[in-house]
């Protein structure tokens, strides 16, 4: 890696370090007792179930006001919540649920098994991240009030864990025909959304549902989300006490908020970051076409240096999208990608791109801005000329959905290695804007999830093998993430999802 990036990298952080001024000694402001205020990077894209990420630095406008079916507990693994017990049966086609029998919409109705198929079914039509990670659901049945058989297609052993993400969101069902539920949601949770102290795409006021079932879960009285994707702007709220919490999705955010003194929690997330290569087909990027091209953007990348000097050392350098703690994970495949600028352009010489090509991708430099110097850095040493186009944060996810761009910095995240299959791998993948499709992929895909214990490891591995060889996509690490708060919230992380659910965040000491 060239000196540039290090040195852009060191400015961007005394930049940062400098605009949080205040007191030498760090102290933060007040949580505000009651309240509590937190910053977003993105604005919600949609209140509406189904049309969700399935896990990212949105969930907390939703799980302000929805209630999943599952949870996630300490370890990230599903645990009861509007569900009390569940089994599947011999076949794993037949998932039969038990329900809590004291929750109430904040309309006035009251949640059951008919609102459960209701919502799950409704949200299956969806072309979101939540709507499609319920692809294998065939129906739903109600057996009574509080008992349902989700009956499923073909075995989805990522079911659960989606139904403790925003798949398992549950909205009113009288509201899920009223035409408006994207900006006015109306679920079981902890808070109600108040539109007239909201603005929408800036600012989104919650108050408590006095009615919740489950309120000492959730001791603040108020939830205030602020959409800020300005890094100077998250630093100075969070040192002058404004903003309580943001995910520090970013190294200067980070290194910042450990200068202004402010408590950094680190965690496992269960991101996938680097640069995901879309156009695997060549429709708007021809060259990406060809898996030499592919893998030569892998040979390019410096992965341990963007790593110490761009993520601050948060994350593990990675050439799979499949996690180090994945039955997926083969650490043999490390070995695929040594950087090697040399071996790149010999690739590219070879596909017949030997001097180079030029494409268009979003500009991510005001959330991403070193990220984005790496790739472009990265892209530059064997040709590859990138013209960015502005965006804002609420056009990022929908852009990339709909196929408006070859490739792009991202981060995914997935609590299993099925949750990434979900995402990425089918012709319902959200994350597959450009329907790929590969017979290989397809065979691996359907063996792993129809199989168990050593066998399905197998299948996952060689899926993964595959996959890399491929060069699918050009992972950097398996990221850790930060959560940054002021001194009198603390805050429990869940391995495995992008942000702290609020459940976990609290007044310090308390």
């Amino acid at each position: 890696m060239r000196r540039s990036l290090v040195a852009a990298t060191v400015a961007s952080v005394l930049l940062l370090a400098s605009a949080c001024g205040g007191s030498a000694d760090g102290s933060s402001g007040s949580a505000g007792g009651d309240t509590l205020t937190l910053a977003a990077v993105t604005p919600p894209s949609s209140f509406a179930v189904g049309e969700m990420a399935q896990s990212g630095p949105e969930d907390h406008y939703y799980q302000a006001v929805y209630d999943t079916l599952f949870e996630l507990d300490e370890d990230g693994q599903p645990a009861a919540n509007l569900v009390t017990d569940w089994s599947y049966d011999a076949t794993g086609t037949r998932l039969s649920l038990t329900l809590r029998d004291d929750v109430t919409f904040s309309d006035g109705t009251a949640f059951d098994a008919a609102a459960a198929k209701a919502n799950l079914e409704a949200a299956k039509t969806k072309t979101g991240e939540a709507g499609t990670a319920l692809a294998a659901i065939a129906g739903v049945e109600v057996v009574d009030p509080t008992h349902a058989d989700v009956v499923l297609s073909r075995p989805d052993p990522a079911l659960e864990q989606s139904l403790a993400r925003s798949s398992g969101y549950m909205a009113s069902p009288a509201a899920l025909s009223s035409g408006d539920l994207a900006t006015n949601p109306v679920g079981s949770g902890p808070y109600v959304l108040d539109a007239d102290a909201s603005t929408a795409g800036s600012s989104y006021v919650f108050t408590r549902n006095e009615d919740y079932w489950n309120a000492e879960d959730f001791p603040y009285d108020s939830l205030e989300i602020r959409f800020l994707d300005d890094t100077t702007a998250i630093l100075n709220g969070l040192r002058s006490g404004e903003i309580n919490g943001v995910s520090g999705g970013t190294s200067d955010v980070t290194t910042g908020a450990k200068n202004a003194g402010l408590t950094v929690t680190q965690y496992t997330n269960g991101g996938i970051e680097g640069v995901y290569l879309w156009d695997r087909g060549g429709a708007l990027a021809p060259a990406l076409g060809d898996v030499r091209v592919r893998q030569a953007i892998n040979y390019a990348m410096d992965r341990e240096t963007i790593v110490k000097t761009v993520k601050g050392g948060l994350g593990e350098p990675t050439v799979q999208v499949f996690g180090p703690n994945s039955a997926a994970y083969d650490e043999s495949l490390e070995d695929s990608y040594p950087y090697d600028v040399d071996k790149a352009k010999e690739l590219m010489a070879e596909a017949g791109y030997a001097d180079g090509f030029a494409m268009t991708i979003a500009d991510f430099s005001p959330v991403y801005p070193d990220e984005q110097a790496a790739m472009t850095e990265a892209f530059a040493s064997i040709g590859i000329d990138v013209t960015y186009a502005p965006i804002t944060g609420d056009q990022v996810v929908g852009s990339i959905i709909g196929g408006q761009w070859p490739a792009n910095f991202f981060n995914l995240t997935a609590g299993s290695p099925f949750e990434m299959i979900g995402l990425t791998l089918t012709l319902q993948s959200p994350f597959n804007p450009f329907k790929s499709a590969d017979p290989e992929v397809d065979r691996l895909v359907q063996q792993a999830q129809t199989t168990t214990g050593d066998e399905q490891t197998a299948a996952l591995q060689e899926l993964n093998r595959y996959l890399v060889d491929q060069a699918w996509f050009a992972p950097w690490d398996a990221a850790e993430g930060t959560y940054i708060t002021t001194k009198d919230v603390a805050v429990t992380a869940v391995p495995g999802v992008s942000v702290p659910p609020l459940t976990d965040l609290e007044p310090a000491g308390s």
